[in-house]
């Protein structure tokens, strides 16, 4: 029962629910944004429980005016009668006509507020500094400076990085090294032809070749020596990464062009020390991301074209059943960031920086799964250093023909760069210098191996979701070694040791208490047994994108791993094989799965991209428990048996023993 039933409350708003990968702005956006209003008007008696009005919308009487387009200008008549088109000159508003077959000589609809997200407020303050005021708060900054060490506990965080150097880099998949020579003669002493190197990896590795768009790489980074950035198997490294120049060198030139600030012109965002313009853009705010529908509707307000307005807010509003989603064929599934929307929209370029940095995000942290243990990096003698393994992002977004910027290709922000300042290590050869990125840790509380090494693992992860797996296995491995010199300790203390030193009695500062405290350890680590480890991995090509291949057929050989299943998606053209195929189809391996979650106990991982496969994955388990209730004769029909099924997957989950990291 929940909790405010029995202390004999009513639910006086709905629930809202969404995952971290869809429903945020459908959602919990408008959820967030209306939940005080809503609230109010119960509580004021105004409204009965259960007959909230969906969403608070702007009133009318705040309806910003969509302003008239002058008769001078588009509907002037021609000598043949006919009326001038409408803006026909904005790349954006011609293809939004496009899209809802609208004629050019008829103007936009208007869109009511009732239809239009709710408003937010702008998200950042900008204010100009003079050099005086600037010098100022640099003297004041410098003299409020205090030095952090481990002993302070210092901690490194998204808005206190450390900058750690790239200690090496390789491809997990067998993708040609070529071009990543070439780009290493071309950064060598810097990033600052980092354009250049970008398109030569898109010269390169053309999309047309399905294998080109699917690049891996494992990248080695620097830690602190002196500890004081640490990670476990199952974390994450959060990434900084900046803008890119293309991006921040058009915005630059728009406000210039615009407002006459240049920049290098200090200013202040939300009251915060003073940095230059190029700066704040370079590392602030996100100029890459997807605009979202809210970040539109801002932009709409800055529109000095009638149309272009009336567009923006098409886009902006919610979505009809059964009539095309406007905002997903033209900004989602085309990847649209704001620095598209200006360019396609240019009477929007009018925006101040104020606004701008209202309208847009912070620039997000990138995360990547750690790949490495910390145990076995300490007993290779390769401390204080962490790896990471990511996709590279390169892809052409879908083809619409009445779209002229459409099918156009996409670079991943950070994986695109992270991939060009890697090159020298990637081709095999040493950087004169060290690139140099900005990480902090990402700790996880549940996805985390059990603390006792005889409990059964299945890992399921496909793709790089292999990657933290890996870091599992590199990790269990080195505490059987442990084990093992545990061992060799224990057979030292019963005096069977035959090595060839001597130990002075007198030496020791060891009571028969610690003694035997000693021993009772090392009789209990001994007798730990590892338990069994199933692994399932799935990939498009065996012979290209088989990610860790050689560490995979290792830990089986050395009996760490006790069975490998593997899947190859494109291998066979007819018949595609997934994970969850192979659990349904293989009669084997479905009861070695049953057998490791029902007799053994096994703790089940899965880590991946996208949402489907999770999901698939979770439904084929389901099935093949379900089955076994069926045959056992626990069940009588196959619908208490899938209910068994997942009664079962939730029991495991709230015992910590059903873990999901999934990504989108």
């Amino acid at each position: 029962m929940p909790f405010h039933v029995e202390l004999g409350g009513t639910r006086a708003v709905s629930l809202g629910m969404a995952d971290e990968a869809t429903g945020l702005e459908e959602v919990v956006e408008p959820w967030v944004g209306n939940v005080i209003s809503e609230l109010a008007e119960v509580c004021k008696g105004h409204t009965s429980i259960g007959s909230l009005n969906q969403g608070m919308r702007l009133p009318e009487a705040n309806k910003r005016p969509i302003r008239s387009s002058s008769p001078t200008d588009e509907e002037k008549k021609m000598e043949d009668g006919d009326l001038v088109p409408f803006n026909s000159r904005s790349t954006g508003v011609r293809t939004i006509r496009a899209l809802m077959s609208i004629p050019i000589t008829d103007p936009l609809p208007d869109v009511p507020n009732s239809e239009l997200p709710t408003m937010v407020s702008s998200l950042s303050s900008c204010r100009l500094i003079d050099e005086t005021t600037r010098d100022r708060s640099e003297s004041l900054a410098a003299e409020n400076m205090t030095v952090s060490s481990a002993s302070s506990g210092f901690l490194f965080t998204a808005s206190r990085p450390y900058e750690s150097k790239i200690l090496n880099a390789r491809y997990l998949t067998k993708t040609n090294t070529a071009c990543a020579a070439k780009v290493a003669e071309v950064l060598d002493g810097g990033d600052g032809k980092l354009v250049e190197a970008l398109d030569m990896y898109s010269h390169h590795f053309p999309l047309s070749e399905d294998k080109n768009g699917k690049r891996v790489i494992e990248m080695t980074m620097s830690l602190p020596d002196d500890f004081t950035l640490e990670y476990e198997p199952g974390d994450s490294v959060g990434m900084i990464v900046p803008n890119s120049r293309d991006s921040i060198g058009f915005v630059l030139e728009m406000l210039l062009r615009n407002h006459g600030i240049q920049r290098s012109q200090s200013i202040s965002v939300d009251e915060g020390d003073p940095v230059t313009v190029e700066e704040a853009l370079r590392t602030t705010v996100d100029l890459s991301g997807t605009m979202k529908k809210k970040r539109l509707l801002l932009l709409a307000n800055f529109a000095k074209d009638a149309e272009e307005e009336r567009a923006l807010r098409l886009l902006s509003r919610a979505s009809k059943p059964g009539e095309p989603d406007l905002y997903d064929t033209f900004v989602e599934q085309q990847r649209r960031s704001v620095v598209d929307i200006l360019h396609e929209f240019p009477s929007a370029q009018s925006i101040s920086l104020e606004g701008l940095l209202g309208c847009l995000t912070a620039i997000p942290p990138r995360y990547y799964s750690v790949c490495s243990s910390p145990l076995k990096d300490r007993q290779d003698g390769n401390e204080c250093q962490v790896k990471v393994a990511f996709s590279v992002v390169d892809f052409n977004t879908p083809v619409v023909q009445c779209d002229v910027t459409s099918g156009r290709r996409v670079r991943g922000l950070a994986t695109s760069r992270l991939e060009c300042v890697s090159s020298p290590f990637l081709s095999g050869r040493q950087p004169s210098a060290h690139a140099t990125l900005l990480i902090f840790p990402k700790p996880t509380h549940e996805f985390r191996l059990p603390a006792d090494i005889s409990t059964p693992l299945v890992l399921i992860g496909p793709g790089t979701g292999i990657a933290p797996f890996i870091g599992f296995l590199s990790h269990r491995l080195a505490q059987i070694a442990s084990l093992e010199s545990t061992e060799a300790a224990h057979v030292a203390s019963e005096g069977t040791w035959r090595g060839s030193y001597e130990l002075n009695p007198d030496e020791l500062n060891i009571s028969k208490s610690d003694v035997k405290g000693l021993n009772v350890a090392a009789d209990y680590l001994c007798k730990q047994k590892t338990g069994d480890v199933d692994l399932f991995f799935g990939c498009r090509h065996s012979d290209h994108d088989y990610l860790y291949q050689h560490e995979l057929e290792r830990f089986r050989d050395v009996g760490l791993i006790s069975n490998l299943y593997t899947a190859f998606s494109r291998d066979d053209k007819e018949h595609k094989t997934y994970v969850q195929t192979l659990m349904l189809t293989d009669e084997t391996c479905g009861k070695r799965l049953v057998e490791m979650i029902t007799k053994k106990q096994a703790s089940v991982y899965i880590c991946g991209d996208g949402n489907a496969m999770g999901r698939d994955v979770q439904n084929a388990i389901v099935s093949l428990l379900a089955k076994d209730l069926m045959d056992s004769g626990k069940c009588e029909t196959a619908e208490q048996a899938k209910s068994g099924g997942i009664a079962k997957i939730d029991q495991m989950k709230s015992f910590g023993k059903f873990v999901l990291d999934i990504w989108s």
